[in-house]
């Protein structure tokens, strides 16, 4: 027996006997106490079989509190949930299994080190607490001699573990383990491009989530990791292209006026429909949507940035190989002829001078070198065909992000206020017809940080598919020069909370029932939307709603800037500033936001707009509202709202998050009640 199951043994007895001796309570009090019982983890075999192609055979990491069984169930569950899932892209599906199980269960490079590592601490941790040594002289012996050989074998073997590999981290824990991780190349890949919208949905999916997606900014690199198969369609020696240029898949990454090719994530909005693009810049021509490879580049004289790429069509380069190679036989049989020629006739003749010089117009090596040069230039120097680069109508083309804007295209006008990513102005933007129109640009800071620019990038990714009458749209970017800017539909009337308050009975102004049905309606239809596509916003509030002319309302600020590639269930710190005065006490201690947070919300904003505006909880501190909401004492019905629509608000602040109504409810109940208030107006006037 190695030294290793040696030790391995002696330890797991100790620890056997100890806990048999009724130690159980103060091992796990003490691992609480100093923070082991949350951090310490143990290698064992994988033994389930929805990770089996991946894991077979494979000692994985398990973290206290859970086993592989609460695992496999949790990874069964979440892989239903991505079968039936109509978001996932099928170039993004393959990966997802693979993904999961190796992100929830890391393989063990020293799984006989990690578990000794483990049960040493239980061991120490059991010794520490006992309070005397009688239990562990039953154990050794009674004789003083041999309790003192194994104390000093024990010690012996402490010293063992702590100084062979000094980069380890005790006790052992997931980030300072041995592990062997997903690559984190393959993971950025995942995240940044080829699965982007994939993965944000899965990190606050409450099925997925709860699995635990790998945050890949985290991952160690290291050589020896788990790949996930993700491979860079390149072929260095491809030089021409085929037909449209679709297949071509050389390293060519610069456009024919010798400008440097940008990413590809950077500017294409479904780059998961085509994963020969991830990674990279070289020039492609992705779904045939043009008639060679090209590229975007940074010029802003250029409408979409795009140009074609000087890249040789393949038939081109074949005949022009076949009448060099052709000229350069035909030239080598005409030398070799000459040279016999000459060698006969002059062992014929003694006088050199008697032949005759054949004139230039019967020249064959004139003929055929002007004839070659004249076939060859032409080949080489024939026009490409015309790129047609497409309209600043993006969205006629599925391939490209949003319309693409230079700062030339706009006028800023004033300042409105600061956001997450930087300031957001006024100003206004001159369409493709020439025609003008007012928008909120969203600025992102100069000189910000690269993870900066990525969240920024981000946003727009996620916000760009969201299209309805209730939700401020995007209408475009610039993304060719700094600043970086988001071009937003722009609200004349500004949001909610102050158009509530300069239309309330403090201004000598007062809104019809039917306007705050309309408010309310317009907001739920809103938020029903965003909840079907997977959104929780996390900061539904008056602030947060938009106000155009004709009383249209329309949600903001989705509280994508602040979190959205986090997982929905996240601890709350005490430096993270929550509105307190919305959130549901799940939301308030846990950290949980959901859906059914926001239908909380969603109440609050209900009697915020009953309230023309009025802080919730107005006169009580943080502290104290924190604690008003786990008492359940709620907000009181505010003057002039029906009971009914109170009795709706009663229902949002269900104190189980299950008994909440649904959006899909919510907006149904007001849109019956708008339409008996539209009803009843009629037959009086």
């Amino acid at each position: 027996m190695n030294s290793y199951c040696f030790q391995f043994f002696i330890i797991r007895y100790i620890v056997l006997i100890a806990l048999n001796d009724n130690y159980v309570w103060t091992i796990k009090s003490s691992h609480e106490n100093n923070g082991f019982h949350h951090l310490a983890g143990i290698c064992q075999l994988y033994n389930g079989t929805i990770c089996n192609e991946y894991l077979k055979n494979s000692f994985v990491f398990i973290s206290p509190n859970t086993t592989i069984n609460d695992l496999e169930e949790r990874l069964k569950a979440a892989y239903g949930v991505i079968k039936e899932s109509k978001d996932m892209n099928s170039n993004c599906r393959k990966y997802a299994l693979p993904s999961l199980c190796l992100s929830s269960l890391p393989i063990c490079r020293t799984p006989e080190r990690t578990n000794l590592l483990y049960f040493a601490n239980v061991a120490m941790i059991t010794n520490k607490y006992s309070g005397n040594e009688t239990r562990t002289k039953r154990f050794v012996s009674k004789d003083a001699k041999n309790k003192h050989s194994f104390l000093k074998k024990k010690s012996v073997y402490y010293s063992d573990v702590f100084t062979k590999d000094v980069s380890s981290k005790y006790p052992p824990t997931r980030d300072s383990e041995n592990l062997k991780r997903i690559c984190r190349e393959e993971c950025e890949l995942l995240e940044n491009e080829l699965c982007q919208k994939e993965y944000a949905i899965a990190k606050r999916h409450p099925v997925i989530g709860i699995v635990g997606v790998e945050e890949c900014q985290k991952i160690p690199q290291h050589q020896d990791c788990s790949t996930l198969g993700i491979t860079i369609e390149v072929d260095e020696s491809e030089n021409c292209y085929w037909e449209d240029g679709s297949s071509y898949r050389g390293v060519k990454n610069v456009s024919a006026s010798g400008k440097p090719c940008l990413r590809w994530s950077w500017l294409m909005k479904e780059i998961s429909d085509f994963p020969e693009l991830i990674g990279q810049n070289y020039c492609r021509n992705p779904g045939s949507v043009e008639k060679t490879p090209w590229c975007f580049v940074d010029d802003i004289s250029l409408d979409r940035n795009m140009e074609p790429c000087d890249i040789p069509k393949c038939v081109d380069k074949i005949w022009l190989s076949i009448i060099l190679i052709f000229g350069v036989v035909f030239a080598t049989v005409i030398l070799i002829s000459i040279l016999l020629l000459k060698k006969k006739k002059s062992r014929g003749m003694k006088n050199i001078q008697n032949i005759n010089t054949p004139n230039a117009g019967n020249n064959i090596y004139g003929n055929s070198q002007i004839n070659a040069n004249q076939e060859s230039g032409r080949t080489l120097n024939s026009p490409m065909d015309p790129i047609s680069i497409p309209s600043k109508n993006m969205e006629k083309n599925s391939l490209l992000r949003i319309p693409h804007f230079t700062l030339q295209d706009v006028e800023f006008f004033e300042e409105l206020g600061e956001g997450a990513f930087g300031k957001v102005y006024k100003g206004q933007l001159i369409q493709p017809n020439k025609k003008m129109i007012n928008v909120a640009i969203k600025a992102l800071k100069e000189n910000a940080s690269f993870k900066t620019q990525q969240d920024f990038r981000r946003e727009i990714e996620l916000i760009s598919d969201l299209k309805h009458q209730n939700i401020v749209c995007i209408l475009g970017v610039i993304l060719n020069k700094e600043p970086y800017c988001m071009l937003f539909e722009y609200m004349a009337n500004g949001d909610l909370h102050e158009f509530l308050i300069s239309n309330s009975p403090i201004e000598k102004k007062f809104l019809l029932q039917l306007e705050f049905l309309q408010i309310a309606m317009q907001i739920s239809e809103g938020m029903e939307y965003l909840s079907g596509h997977h959104y929780v916003h996390r900061d539904l509030a008056a602030r947060n709603c938009l106000v155009n002319e004709g009383l249209i309302v329309k949600i903001s600020d989705f509280g994508l800037s602040r979190d959205i590639y986090s997982s929905d269930y996240y601890r709350v710190q005490s430096k993270s500033l929550l509105p307190v005065r919305w959130m549901p006490s799940e939301s308030i201690l846990y950290g949980k936001f959901t859906t059914e947070s926001d239908i909380w919300s969603f109440g609050v904003v209900l009697w915020e707009i009953y309230s023309y505006g009025m802080q919730p909880y107005c006169g009580y501190s943080n502290p104290e509202v924190i604690n008003l909401i786990r008492s359940r004492q709620l907000l009181s019905c505010p003057d002039n709202c029906p009971t009914a629509v109170y009795s709706l608000m009663i229902e949002c602040w269900h104190e189980q998050a299950v008994k909440r109504p649904t959006f899909s409810d919510i907006s149904h109940r007001l849109k019956t009640w708008y339409e008996g208030h539209v009803k009843i107006s009629n037959q009086k006037s």
